[in-house]
């Protein structure tokens, strides 16, 4: 006779299944949330997901190796046996399984903190959230953020990607957008911070903010900017702003920039990935203006003015050099 299957056990499938469907890098807005609503079932549903997350952070081999050779491995590893889960080796299993969400290859797809974030954009999406009558944040594409509540202030933390937050007239406490190590807030104004890679960036776009990280701090005025990631804060320099905010009219605008960081950016707006093979090319200066709706022409205008060679490969994935 079959013994009942032990619920932690249970959940704890469940959650290797949801992962698994969430990492196949073609999830809707609608998988996503439905994985919320399974986590908030229960505190045991919840705990049962931290588990699954605990054992893939913990794993240590790189994930590249499971792509570097050959891009068809990356959907070769999602799906543990129920079998391999439940039994001695599910440490191992599920480490295997989910080794591609808890860090994504070439940031194909959301990690598992961006899964559980409040307000989630996917790829090439922008959002606009009314936390209170004087705030608004407007989230770009593959931006990840959990709302603070309580407490003497009002916050945010920025998981990943970037926001435009603009507070309307002067408010009685600060707003804050947590990022990474540091901290921004402001009581009026506009202002963008960007997280990606554990680095941080913070513009001011009018008004005045207030950054801190690391037991340093500085105040922004418009057209500043100021950087800091965990080593600490840098100096308050100029900020171009017609670049910095030009994804807010849904537009990307480069000047002189490395053609290397042209296509990283891109990269954040289209399904799939470009990667540059030839180094060499990605010094070459780029000035252009791109509609975000239509990057897929990039491509086409790289081969062409940098004569490169482009190969397209299953998956959205771009070789050029």
């Amino acid at each position: 006779m079959t013994q009942p299957e032990p619920e932690q056990d249970r959940l704890t499938r469940e959650a290797l299944d949801w992962l698994s469907r969430i990492s196949l890098g073609d999830a809707t807005q609608q998988d996503l949330a439905g994985l919320r609503r399974w986590r908030d079932t229960s505190p045991a549903h919840a705990a049962a997901l931290t588990r699954a997350g605990d054992v893939w952070r913990a794993l240590e081999k790189p994930v590249a190796e499971f792509v570097k050779d050959d891009p068809s491995r990356r959907r070769a590893v999602f799906h543990p046996s129920r079998r391999a889960v439940l039994a001695g080796g599910s440490a191992i299993a599920a480490a295997m399984a989910g080794v591609m969400l808890a860090r994504p290859p070439l940031d194909l797809w959301p990690s598992i903190a961006e899964l559980t974030a409040d307000y989630r954009t996917g790829t090439g999406e922008q959002q606009q959230v009314t936390l209170a009558e004087t705030v608004s944040i407007e989230l770009n594409t593959r931006t990840s953020i959990a709302v603070h509540g309580g407490g003497r202030e009002a916050a945010i933390e920025l998981i990943s990607g970037e926001t435009a937050v603009a507070i309307a007239h002067v408010v009685p406490r600060p707003f804050v957008v947590l990022a990474g190590e540091g901290r921004t807030s402001s009581y009026r104004g506009t202002f963008n911070v960007r997280r990606r890679d554990g680095n941080v960036e913070v513009a001011c776009i009018d008004g005045e903010v207030s950054v801190e990280c690391s037991g340093f701090s500085a105040t922004l005025q418009a057209g500043q900017r100021i950087a800091y990631d965990q080593g600490g804060i840098g100096d308050v320099v100029p900020a171009d702003l017609a670049v910095l905010t030009a994804w807010r009219d849904g537009m990307l605008v480069f000047r002189n920039a490395p053609l290397a960081n042209v296509i990283d950016e891109v990269n954040r707006y289209r399904p799939g990935r470009i990667v540059l093979i030839d180094s060499s090319l990605g010094q070459r200066l780029v000035t252009a203006r791109f509609e975000i709706k239509r990057l897929d022409t990039v491509i086409g205008q790289i081969s062409q003015v940098f004569k490169a060679p482009v190969k397209m490969l299953p998956g959205g994935l771009v070789l050029v050099g």
